[in-house]
This record gives structure tokens, C-alpha cells and sequence, in this order.
């Protein structure tokens, strides 16, 4: 550090010379109006020599604080990228919310709670449910209040089939070929992917009215590996609008799975919405309440869908522990479609379904095992069913005479959850699909599927994990004829 030099000191050398060349002069008329000139400007010269001096002791003693610190910091930790925090609101003369530019060093307790709730946040995999005043991670756009965080994750999986499946690079159970399946000239194959890999952008900005969100999210999966959109919503306070998981699904009941397909009898769907949560006063506390309208995209065997009115959807969610709650959703449906052997017909029907779900921990078989379960009901329902919604057609079908049928489905799963240890864990997971087709339909029908897995999760840090599992399926048909697959994968993921 530059120190402050006294340069008044010369100016004041000079100017008391003058002065006493002036004093000896006295008999210029006009000497003592300059002496009188030049003692005002000494006397400036020695205020900004003490305010100097002053600057130089400030300059000085902040030196020595600096010092302080470095040595204080010597063997910890770098430093942790910078952190926005944003406020909930932001009154008139506040600032924006500062940056937090240091995170602390995790103890061995603190590792192993941030392990699992790293695995806890990525087997609920959505991100309606963070909290939206917690950015950690995130970036101040400059000359804003507004902060950006990038996120997503970056994943191989290397899958070994048993059994020639369709699709190679996951476990789809309808598609599994049966004995009365025509002749495929698909193979048994194994692949390495890395296009379940994802991308996000999170942004949110602190207003007086709450805090803004906007968030887009995307994978891989498209044609060609391209990028493709998963989630693309805002919101505001308790209102969402945009496409994200369907208000009709329990995300946090969600077993862990490798898998990218994910279980036969799931509520698995991503569509647009506006949703709402509305707070019930000390009710809303532990419970939360969902009402959405949503893109109903109707699918049917024989025929388009053409529905006018959007899939209404509640939800209510009861909490009595962290860990631990049940949820039931109700759907109701327009299933609206015209026939493809006439399509100047058109057929309408009303669908409805119920979801029951929930995540029960099991202390006496370990602190962190637990249960999650789903049980799911209905009629025209069937492409909010996983399965069902990524082989076919299954919320109705056109009868040879031109009448619209709705398909009974029945669906649901179970899984537990065991730890071993800080890191590792096992997730055994069994599905199940069955549905009730009118009486005309005949054939290689689907009818049912079965589903279980079985896995080995590896957690080292929280931002990365490593796995292995093993998957059985088998397809059965109305008229009886049935298949069976057997698949391995194994997978490795790092979080950004």
C-alpha cells in the first residue's frame, strides 16, 4: 500500500519565503493586503495537512485489520462462489439483498444430512416444491435485484438387457414383447447414454408485492439427443402457470429409482396449467391444498381427441411429521374425441380419477428408512398412468359401431427404502397396472403389467451418485398371452 505523502509541506516552505520578502518590502502600497492573502492560504495548507495526516493513520490502522484477517483465514476452507439471498419483500429505502460470500465447512454430521437431503430433493425431482426464498448457489444480475442460478446435472447410464426390449436405454414394461407377439427384427442390445442429463435456469427477483420465479428445465431425451423441455413455469406467491408436473401427482412419495422411464403404475405426467395453493390460515401450516385446470390431451384407441374443457385437478396434502405424510387428488376429465372411421362423429364422455399416496417412516428398521406407496383409481384416466401413457392410447376406445368407451384402470406401487450406513442405501420397488377393456375388445390386448427393482445408491459428497440396479417386468394380454424382460443398469450423476 502507497503511503500518503505531505506535499503541503513544500507549498508552505514557499510560501512563508514570500512572505518574508513581502515584510521587507513594506513600502509597496499594496503588500499588506498580500500578506494578508497569503496567511489565509497557510493556514488552508495546514487544514489539509492534518486531514491528510488523519486519512494516512485511517489507511494505516485498516492495513493492520487486513493483516488480522489473512492470518486468522490461513488453513480454512476456500471460499464458496458467491450466494444471493433473497427477501421475501423489499420495503422503499431497502437495499437489494446483499451476497453471501463465504459457506462454512461441513462437520461429519452436517455431511451426512446434507446427503440426505441431496438424495431426499433428487428422488422428489420437482422443482415446485423448493423454497422459494432460499437461493443458495445464485448470481446478482448486476444493476438489479433480480438473481440467476444455473443448475441441473450431468448423468451416464449403462444398460444391459436380458431380452429384446424396443426402447433400449430404459425399462418400459407394456412394451415387452409376448408369446403371440408377430416376429420384431429388435435385438437384445446393451447402450451407454448420457442424454438424461439436465439443464435449468432459475430466476427470481425480491418485489413489494413477493418474489418473482421463473424457471425452464430440459434434458436430452429429444429426437436426435436434442434439447428438449421438461418444466417452463413463473411464479408468484401462490399462483403458477406453465408446464411443470401435474397437480395430479404426489412427487414426494416418489421412490429412488436409476430407471429413467420409472414405475409402470405411477402418476407420471408434465403438462401446462395455472394452479393455485390457496392458504387456509392455521390449517395451511401443515397441510397444503392444490387447485389446478390443466391440458387435458385426450388419448384414445380408434380415434382423436378433441376435448373443450381443461382436467380439473385438487389435491390435499396432510403433514404430521418432516418425513412423513399421505395425500389424495382428485381428476376430473371431458374425454372428448372424434371417430378415425368417421370423423364427422364425434363422441363425449365423463372421466374421473383418485389418487391416494404417502411416505411413512419406519424408525424401528433404521433412523432414515421409510415407505412411499401410491394407490391410484379411475376411468379415462389412462394417460395419466406411466405405463399407459408411453405405449398407447388407454383413456378410451371406439367400439366397431362408433361408441366411445372409457377404460377402467387400476394402478399403484410400493417401495422401501433402507440406508446402510452415512451414504449408501437400497430401494426395493414393486409396480403394478391392470385395466377392465369392454367386452368387443379381443386379441393381444394389453391387460396388466407387473414391475419390481431392486438398487444399490452410493452418495460420496452430496453432488454425486452412483448406482446399480436390477429390473423385472412381465406383460399379460387379454387374451393370454404374456412376456417377461429382465434389464441391469448401472449409472453415475454429478449435480451442478
Amino acid at each position: 500500500m502507497n503511503r500518503v505523502k505531505p506535499r503541503p509541506l513544500i507549498a508552505r516552505f514557499a510560501l512563508s519565503c514570500a512572505l518574508a520578502v513581502l515584510s521587507v518590502s513594506a513600502a509597496a502600497a499594496t503588500s499588506d493586503d498580500l500578506e494578508a492573502q497569503l496567511q489565509a492560504a497557510l493556514q488552508r495548507l495546514d487544514a489539509q495537512e492534518a486531514e491528510l495526516a488523519a486519512q494516512r493513520e485511517m489507511l494505516l490502522e485498516m492495513r493492520a485489520e487486513l493483516g488480522k484477517r489473512d492470518a486468522s483465514n490461513d488453513g480454512e476452507v476456500a471460499t464458496q462462489p458467491a450466494t444471493a439471498v433473497i427477501s421475501s419483500s423489499l420495503p422503499v429505502a431497502e437495499a437489494p439483498p446483499a451476497l453471501t460470500l463465504t459457506q462454512p465447512a461441513l462437520t461429519a454430521t452436517e455431511r451426512e444430512t446434507a446427503i440426505q437431503v441431496a438424495a431426499a430433493d433428487a428422488q422428489t425431482d420437482d422443482p415446485t416444491r423448493d423454497l422459494i426464498a432460499d437461493f443458495n448457489g445464485a448470481i446478482r444480475i448486476p444493476d438489479s435485484d433480480a438473481a440467476l442460478r444455473i443448475g441441473g446435472f450431468v448423468k451416464t447410464d449403462a444398460i444391459y438387457n436380458y431380452d429384446a426390449l424396443t426402447v433400449p436405454d430404459r425399462f418400459i414394461v407394456g412394451s415387452i414383447p409376448t408369446s403371440d407377439s408377430p416376429p420384431s427384427t429388435v435385438k437384445t442390445q446393451s447402450q451407454i447414454t448420457a442424454n438424461q442429463s439436465r439443464l435449468n435456469v432459475d430466476l427470481r427477483q425480491p418485489t413489494r408485492e413477493g418474489i418473482l420465479r421463473a424457471f425452464v428445465e430440459g434434458d436430452f431425451q429429444g429426437s436426435g439427443n436434442t434439447f428438449r423441455m421438461r418444466h417452463a413455469f413463473g411464479q408468484w406467491k401462490r399462483l403458477l402457470a406453465g408446464q411443470t408436473w401435474s397437480a395430479f401427482m404426489d412427487t414426494s412419495a416418489s421412490p429412488e429409482e436409476i430407471d429413467f422411464e420409472g414405475l409402470n403404475g405411477r402418476i407420471n405426467a408434465r403438462q401446462p396449467q395455472i394452479r393455485i395453493s390457496p392458504n387456509l390460515s392455521e390449517v395451511g401450516r401443515r397441510h397444503e391444498f392444490v387447485l389446478s385446470i390443466e391440458d387435458p390431451d385426450v388419448k384414445v384407441t380408434n380415434g382423436d381427441g378433441l376435448s373443450q374443457v381443461p382436467d380439473i385437478v385438487a389435491s390435499a396434502r396432510f403433514n404430521w411429521a418432516d418425513n412423513m405424510h399421505y395425500q389424495i387428488a382428485v381428476v376430473l376429465r371431458q374425454i372428448r374425441a372424434e371417430w378415425l372411421t368417421d370423423p364427422m362423429r364425434t363422441e363425449e364422455e365423463f372421466g374421473w380419477g383418485v389418487s391416494v399416496s404417502g411416505r411413512i417412516e419406519l424408525p424401528n428398521w433404521g433412523a432414515k428408512d421409510q415407505i412411499v406407496f401410491q394407490v391410484n383409481g379411475g376411468r379415462g384416466i389412462g394417460r395419466y398412468i406411466n405405463d399407459l401413457n408411453t405405449i398407447g392410447d388407454y383413456d378410451g376406445i371406439f367400439s366397431p359401431t362408433g361408441q366411445l368407451d372409457l377404460i377402467d384402470v387400476y394402478a399403484g406401487y410400493v417401495s422401501g427404502q433402507h440406508w446402510w450406513n452415512g451414504t449408501m442405501r437400497s430401494n426395493l420397488t414393486f409396480g403394478y397396472v391392470q385395466i377392465s377393456s369392454p367386452d368387443y375388445v379381443l386379441g393381444p390386448f394389453y391387460e396388466r403389467t407387473y414391475r419390481a427393482s431392486v438398487n444399490l445408491m452410493w452418495t460420496p459428497t452430496p453432488r454425486i451418485d452412483m448406482g446399480w440396479e436390477f429390473l423385472w417386468g412381465e406383460r399379460e394380454n387379454i387374451d393370454g398371452s404374456s412376456g417377461t424382460a429382465k434389464q441391469i443398469q448401472v449409472a453415475a450423476q454429478y449435480q451442478f
